[in-house]
């Protein structure tokens, strides 16, 4: 079997356990709860704590926030998946994906239809039941989803990578003081998708508060760390001085830095987000590289002692790994007293 016909049918498979196995559990699940709406409280507990149920909400947003998460997760890693492999490139992440997309949507579903339809019967949802046993059946269920769906899927490592490449170091003379600065932005698609999403939960956020429930606290919460999440990760700023590598938001946090006495070697490479770190953002590949990968192709990858493997995807990538050398093998040859 060739390379393409190896990632087409580890398309498929993700498309099949990752993203219509979900919304099937999502339909089912939706359609029990619509059929049991006659038989629950009109208010339900939606939110439980140690002492029962302590966050209540018209029934109907329960079958309808269910259906939102349901369907917006498989849609959302569908999207992922789709644009992130149009070149080709396929990787462990990717299987990851799919096991974690089948995974959370047994989580949810099941939790939150379990929760429900114990409420049948019930007069008042003061008296609903505890949730020990939902939460540790569907954590046991989601577990074996997801183990299930990453043993299901194909192995499939492929890639259109060039290696890694050295480059020659810049002539600096001693003494002599350089430095290089870019700034890296998240790719469109990325940024697109990000704000979808967090505009689909926003609006399930207006609409669950409109109807009362008091879960809109814990969306409104979501929503607003990934607005800052994303502010902070869509853009950073690079560069490469006498002090080594830096990488910062604009806002000065998050930020990252690898001293001239730490690096070890420094190289030039293409870098696929999806297939070999799972996405875009601030990343960690299988193989323990940390890297702030904000689009696909040119990037500088630093080698810290001990082995350890930084990457931020950049332009002019080649002229930071050129200066970064010359300065960190100056610092290995004459280091600071």
């Amino acid at each position: 079997m060739t390379a393409h016909a190896d990632v087409r049918t580890a398309r498929r498979r993700f498309l099949l356990i990752g993203c219509a196995l979900p919304a099937a559990i999502t339909l089912v699940a939706v359609a029990l709860m619509v059929a049991w709406l006659p038989d629950v409280p009109p208010t339900v507990a939606t939110h439980w704590s140690g002492s029962g149920p302590d966050g209540f909400g018209p029934a109907w947003v329960v079958p309808l926030t269910t259906a939102l998460l349901g369907f917006g997760l498989a849609a959302l890693f569908a999207g992922i998946m789709l644009v992130g492999t149009r070149d080709g490139q396929w990787g462990p992440m990717l299987r990851l994906l799919g096991a974690l997309s089948i995974g959370t949507n047994v989580l949810l579903v099941v939790g939150i239809t379990w929760t429900f339809g114990m409420q049948r019967g019930l007069a008042d949802p003061q008296d609903a039941p505890g949730v020990g046993w939902p939460l540790l059946v569907s954590g046991l269920l989601a577990a074996g989803a997801g183990v299930g769906a990453w043993f299901a899927q194909p192995n499939v490592t492929t890639d259109g990578r060039t290696p890694a490449r050295t480059v020659e170091p810049l002539d600096l003379a001693a003494g002599e003081r350089a430095m290089w600065v870019r700034t890296t932005a998240m790719a469109p698609a990325a940024v697109v998708a990000i704000i979808l999403s967090i505009v689909a939960l926003a609006i399930g956020t207006v609409v669950v508060a409109a109807a009362g429930s008091t879960a809109w606290w814990v969306m409104l919460g979501v929503t607003v760390l990934l607005v800052l999440l994303a502010v902070t990760t869509f853009v950073f700023r690079v560069r490469v001085d006498d002090r080594g590598l830096l990488v910062r938001s604009p806002v000065g946090v998050p930020r990252f830095s690898v001293p001239l006495a730490e690096v070890e070697a420094v190289s030039v490479r293409n870098v696929h987000p999806t297939a070999e770190f799972g996405g875009w953002g601030i990343r960690i590949a299988p193989d323990g590289a940390f890297g702030i990968v904000l689009r696909a192709g040119e990037a500088l990858q630093v080698t810290r002692r001990g082995g350890r493997r930084f990457v931020v995807t950049v332009d002019d990538a080649a002229t930071a790994a050129a200066l970064l050398e010359a300065l960190s093998s100056r610092e290995r040859v004459d280091p600071p007293r």
